[in-house]
């Protein structure tokens, strides 16, 4: 019995440190980061495909920002501009296209990365965007493909 005690008390122990490690390394900013707190903005018209991409990245701890058109991502991200680490950035949207909202979101911030979502590839406009941006899925992509995109962008950026 007193060894059932000794041992539950030093697992007991472990496990505390292991805690308090595990919430020391959590406050801790990851190297590399653009910021301590990543900030995703996704400006797309389709509200289905915004809930999805908010609900998966806020999943994995990201703060997530949506716009449903084009003029409100814009004004969205000159409001928090310093603090986006990434947007994700659809191409066809009503009123303007996605290299016109690239070029406002740069010349409010010239360094932001983008992450181009579309379901064109082959249009000359995309694949110049392309061109330009840190990357880019096709619709539709798996959300583990965006969530894995993500992560290699916000922790190189």
């Amino acid at each position: 019995m007193t060894i059932l005690l000794v041992l539950a008390g030093v697992w007991l122990f472990a496990f505390l440190v292991f805690c308090l490690a595990l919430c020391k390394a959590a406050s801790q900013s990851v190297p590399g980061l653009r910021h301590s707190h990543p900030t995703i903005l996704v400006i797309d018209d389709d509200t289905s495909v915004l809930n999805i991409i908010r609900m998966g990245l806020e999943h994995e701890g990201y703060n997530v920002h949506t716009a449903s058109n084009p003029k409100e991502g814009i004004r969205l991200f000159q409001k928090i501009s310093r603090n986006v680490s990434l947007v994700l950035l659809d191409f066809n949207m009503p009123e303007m296209t996605g290299d016109r909202v690239f070029e406002a979101l740069r010349k409010i911030d010239p360094q932001v990365p983008v992450l181009l979502v579309t379901a064109f590839i082959d249009d000359l406009k995309v694949t110049q965007l392309r061109n330009s941006v840190r990357g880019y899925l096709l619709k539709p992509f798996p959300l583990g493909e965006l969530i894995g995109k993500v992560r290699e962008l916000v922790s190189f950026s």
